[in-house]
This record gives C-alpha cells, sequence and structure tokens, in this order.
C-alpha cells in the first residue's frame, strides 16, 4: 500500500484577489472552482490505481493553472500597492492571512488521519517519529525533514502552498523590474528547463517530493510567470464586463476535457507542455475577458469561493478511508470508484463550503483587524452580491 505522503501528489488553487475598485475574476473563479474539483478526483482515482493514469490521469495539471492564475490576479491586485508604498513584510503578512487559517485545518486533517492510519495499522503510513518532526516543520509551512522523500506527508498538496508563498515574495521583491521584455526572457528560460526534464521524465507531475523539487520550483516559477505575462499583455485593463455565460460554459468542457483526458505515454510530455505554455494562458486571457451573470456568476462565487478550503482539506482522509476499505473488506472503494470519488467530492465540498463561510471569513478578518487600517485596502472577504457573486 502506497505511504501516506504519495496521496497528495497535486493540487493547490488560491482565490482570485479584487483590485483596488473591489472588481474581481467571477469567470476565473469558475474555472478555479472546477479545476479544484477535478483535482479531487484526481487524487481519489490515483490513490486507487496508483497514479497510473487513466481517467483524470493529468488532473495534476490544474496546479499548472492555478500557479499562473495566481501570477495574473495577484499582480491585477497588487502592483498599484507596491507602488503606492505596500511593503514586503506587508504583503507577506496579507499572503498569510489568506492562506494559514485553512491551511492549519487541513495540517489538523492530516495529523488525525496519520494518526487514524497509526491505530489501524502501524506498518503503514509514517514512523510515529517522522510524525512529530512533520508537526513542527508543517506549523511553519515548511517541508518536512529529509530523509524523508515527501516534502508534505501530513497534506501532501501543500507543498504547492509553500511554493506559491515563495513566488508571492520574490514578486513583492522584484516587481520593479517586472516587464514584458523581463517576463518573455523568464519564461521561455523556464520553458526550455522544463522541456529538459519533461523528455528526461515524460511528463511535469514534479514537486511533492525532495528529489523532485528543483523542477516543482520551476513549474511554479514558469506558470507564475505566465500569469503576470498575460496580465501585462492585456494592457492593463480593468475586468472585464461582457456577459459571457456561454463563453464560460465552453471554457469550463474545454477545461475539464485537457484535464480529465489521457494521451499516449509517448506524447504525454508534450500534452503537458501544450496545456502549461498555450492553454492556460488563453483560459486565463478569454476568462478575464467576460462576467458571468444571474445563476451562472453565483455558481462560480460558490466554487470560486470554496475551491481553496477544498483542495487544503480533502487529501489526507483519502489514506484513512483507503486503509479501512482493505482492512474491513469493504471494497466499495475499489469495485465502484467513480460513485466514490462523486460521494468524497460531494462530502468534502460540503464542508470546505462550511469552513469558508463559518470559519475561514471570520479569522480572517479577525487577523485584518490586527494590522488596522492595512486591512480593509487588501484583505479579500465575502460580501453579498445579489447578481454577479464574489471574487475574493
Amino acid at each position: 500500500m502506497a505511504s501516506m505522503s504519495t496521496w497528495g501528489k497535486e493540487g493547490g488553487p488560491v482565490r482570485s484577489v479584487p483590485d483596488a475598485g473591489g472588481r474581481g475574476y467571477p469567470a476565473l473563479d469558475g474555472l478555479r472552482g472546477l479545476a479544484a474539483i477535478i483535482v479531487v478526483y484526481y487524487h481519489v482515482t490515483g490513490v486507487a490505481t496508483g497514479f497510473r493514469g487513466g481517467i483524470f490521469g493529468h488532473g495534476y495539471l490544474a496546479v499548472d493553472l492555478f500557479f499562473a492564475l495566481s501570477g495574473f490576479v495577484l499582480f491585477h491586485a497588487y502592483e498599484e500597492r507596491f507602488r503606492q508604498g505596500l511593503s514586503v513584510g506587508a504583503f507577506l503578512w496579507l499572503r498569510l492571512i489568506r492562506l494559514y487559517p485553512l491551511y492549519a485545518i487541513g495540517l489538523s486533517i492530516g495529523l488525525a488521519a496519520n494518526g487514524l492510519i497509526l491505530l489501524i495499522d502501524p506498518t503503514q503510513g509514517i514512523t510515529g517519529g517522522h510524525l512529530l518532526s512533520s508537526i513542527a516543520t508543517g506549523l511553519v509551512l515548511l517541508p518536512s525533514l529529509p530523509p524523508t522523500g515527501d516534502l508534505f506527508p501530513l497534506n501532501g498538496p501543500c507543498w504547492t502552498l509553500m511554493l506559491e508563498l515563495m513566488a508571492n515574495i520574490l514578486m513583492a521583491i522584484l516587481w520593479r523590474r517586472i516587464s514584458v521584455r523581463t517576463m518573455v526572457v523568464l519564461c521561455a528560460t523556464l520553458a526550455v528547463i522544463l522541456t529538459v526534464y519533461v523528455t528526461a521524465h515524460g511528463d511535469v507531475a514534479a514537486g511533492d517530493k525532495w528529489s523532485n523539487l528543483l523542477f516543482g520550483l520551476v513549474r511554479c516559477a514558469l506558470s507564475f510567470s505566465i500569469g503576470i505575462l498575460v496580465r501585462l499583455l492585456s494592457g492593463g485593463r480593468t475586468p472585464g464586463t461582457a456577459p459571457g455565460n456561454v463563453m464560460l460554459g465552453l471554457l469550463c468542457l474545454a477545461l475539464a476535457a485537457l484535464l480529465i483526458c489521457s494521451p499516449p505515454a509517448q506524447y504525454a510530455g508534450p500534452y503537458d507542455l501544450a496545456f502549461i505554455l498555450v492553454a492556460s494562458p488563453l483560459f486565463i486571457l478569454l476568462g478575464s475577458r467576460i462576467a458571468p451573470t444571474g445563476s451562472t456568476a453565483r455558481l462560480c462565487s460558490l466554487s470560486g469561493g470554496t475551491s481553496y478550503a477544498l483542495y487544503v482539506t480533502h487529501c489526507p482522509m483519502i489514506g484513512v478511508v483507503l486503509l479501512w476499505s482493505y482492512t474491513t473488506g469493504t471494497l466499495v472503494y475499489r469495485d465502484h470508484l467513480l460513485l466514490f470519488a462523486s460521494g468524497y467530492t460531494l462530502v468534502f465540498a460540503a464542508l470546505a463550503y462550511a469552513l469558508d463561510r463559518l470559519y475561514d471569513v471570520p479569522v480572517r478578518r479577525w487577523l485584518g483587524r490586527q494590522r488596522g487600517s492595512m486591512a480593509p485596502n487588501a484583505i479579500p472577504v465575502p460580501r453579498p452580491v445579489p447578481d454577479h457573486g464574489r471574487a475574493a
């Protein structure tokens, strides 16, 4: 049976941030929410099959879209604030307020899940000593100490949060040097490096282990930079207002098809590179120009609002369910995999919604007040918008 830490192979959405005028990107939130759901299916089905391809076999590409979305919306939201004097330290505090409360919940679920696994079968999962050391490093959003193979054995997808935060800090430090020319050169260089990796390893599924952390860094840096470049090439436009329910529906269908489909193994590498370098920026560019209306806007608000909570909480309990299934002989997991994956996703989507509304938003508001007047200007919090949802 696979170790607990392999159950968090990919993931990581971070919700869009409104610009200074409070305008967000509801269509991008909808795409993010869809990608987060596919990540859950990818993990649930992948654990059962050993991540050996099949349906949802390229769901790991969602994380590259998440990184690109983050680069786009954060540069859009914070460039002007940096010009107005927002310091790197203040920006880092704001990002920690956004990321850490739900990260702490995910870490707690991971601790409980690994504890249950030790009680059910001590030969599975991680050792008690490894568990304690992973708690110590995880509390400060740092990876588990080597020579452990996995960066975040308590909640595998959290490697993306660590790299996300690193990219955020570099953006805050170097924002004055960001230009179209600089980003084109950077993206081209990183694309060459990633292509070399793909040629040797077959795909871009890297970053969750110490052995492939370097290429996880490249992967994050490339997609995050692509997001910034798309923002620069858009000419500094404000979020689009053109009604686009049909267009958004087509984008969602295209995204789902690309993440669910699995090409033959010999084409996996080129497929991954094409998604990162072509499809992902196109999704962001097109999604940023449309504004869904009515119930579609509300659905985008709901899915985007819960996507981060869903991502950061869903993974650890997969291992508990799988181990219980094997030890009791209850093989519904194996025999009805898609049905089980759907039920599992619904349960954790409901949990994510509750955590977002009842825990994350109040905690972030409270933390924001600790920094006084800085909070209203930079901490996105949900507010009712009858027809257009929210982008937070």
